[in-house]
């Protein structure tokens, strides 16, 4: 359990580098946002990660060994969730980095919240799995959260007479634009659904692929992928989408700068997602959904410390945004700590064995099988004798 919180803190801290630098990158508009770039550098980040991983560790575990060698001398074959896994990170991501440049960071990590509801629902229909009441009621307070913040999104509430309630919502609804929420919503539902494919590939599998191969699968497919994308649609616009933006930002920012922020984004990248495998093959899918959720309100409070201005306002933190992250944390903690109570009992109690059939009811032969065990022995043994006979 130590051990799982750490990799928490890891991954709070590592993810919250990394959102910050994304939004960096975006703010310096080297390229645009239609060339995605920024999932470039992170799926590359990934595959560079678990390649180094594999080929330099060197302490690999016996089991690790004899099943790389029974892959390279047998034909293995992944199960089909193991190809499922990258698309359901591509959707994920790419939705995840448009509804941050529409929605702006507070906004967007508040509704990256609702991955908790989903990666219950999910488990409890995909996996069979069971939540005591406590962990109920934490999901339920973090939807509190989520419901919160959707009455800014949907512009209810403002308090005031017609008028003013009136240009509040209309306020509302053309600062936070509903595209920018619906890509949130696909993200939320794409990273739900890679948390449980993980955890099913992690334990439910005989043969579980290790959290290096699964990254490199899921960054590899998104290299290929964005490579197809950049033959198809950014080079026949690269006057507009590449050359123009870099000689603009280059004018402006140093490429020391430029590069500096590249290089945090990816390594921040590929540790996050080292700490992510680990608490999804140690906790499950819906851990890792809490500590996205704790990362949430770190990313929240940095970019409204670092990035809120008045030409940024969709980076600044709201009263009713900050409502609202409160009970997605709090709902986060309260799941975390009926979760170490539901694990600390049912671990504390150790399962009875049951009992086996004593011998003499389970050995003692019937007079039909005698009989039969008789009639079968005198078969053979005629059949020998005819044998003999014969010869």
């Amino acid at each position: 359990m130590n051990r799982v919180i750490l990799f928490v803190l890891f991954h709070v801290g590592f993810g919250i580098c990394y959102f910050l630098t994304a939004q960096k990158l975006m703010n310096l508009r080297v390229l645009l946002p239609h060339t995605q770039h920024v999932p470039g550098v992170v799926y590359l980040a990934d595959v560079l990660s678990a390649t180094m991983t594999q080929k330099f560790s060197s302490k690999r575990s016996s089991s690790s060994r004899r099943r790389t060698l029974r892959r390279r001398n047998t034909r293995f074959y992944y199960p089909w969730q193991f190809y499922a896994l990258p698309v359901t990170e591509l959707v994920g991501l790419t939705n995840a980095l448009r509804a941050m440049e529409l929605c702006g960071g507070p906004l967007y990590q508040t509704l990256a919240g609702m991955q908790i509801p989903m990666t219950v629902l999910f488990s409890m229909v995909l996996l069979q799995k069971k939540y005591t009441g406590g962990q109920l009621l934490g999901v339920s307070v973090v939807a509190c959260g989520l419901a919160a913040k959707a009455t800014e999104v949907v512009g209810v509430g403002g308090g005031g007479s017609g008028g003013s309630s009136a240009s509040a919502a209309a306020m509302a609804r053309h600062s936070i634009p509903v595209v920018g929420v619906l890509c949130a919503v696909v993200s939320g539902i794409s990273f739900s659904m890679r948390g449980i494919l993980m955890e099913y590939l992690s334990k439910s599998t005989k043969n579980p692929p290790s959290g290096d191969e699964m990254s490199f699968a899921m960054g590899s497919f998104g290299l290929a992928a964005l490579a197809a994308y950049t033959l198809v649609v950014t080079v026949p616009n690269k006057e507009e989408w590449v050359f123009k933006p870099m000689e603009k930002s280059l004018a402006t920012n140093p490429v020391s700068v430029i590069v500096f922020f590249y290089v945090a984004n990816a390594c921040a990248r590929a540790m996050m997602a080292k700490c992510m495998m680990k608490i999804v093959q140690s906790s499950g899918a819906t851990a890792l959904s809490l500590s996205n959720a704790m990362r949430s309100v770190g990313v929240i409070v940095f970019t409204h410390v670092a990035f809120c201005s008045a030409n940024a306002k969709k980076q600044c933190l709201s009263q009713t945004g900050a409502i609202s992250a409160a009970l997605v944390v709090s709902g986060g903690l309260l799941y975390a700590y009926q979760t170490s109570i539901a694990t600390t009992t049912s671990g504390g109690v150790p399962a009875k064995r049951s009992a086996a059939p004593p011998p003499s009811a389970s050995a003692k032969p019937t007079r039909a099988s005698a009989r039969l065990a008789i009639a079968s022995a005198e078969k053979s043994k005629s059949a020998r004798t005819t044998l003999r006979r014969r010869r």
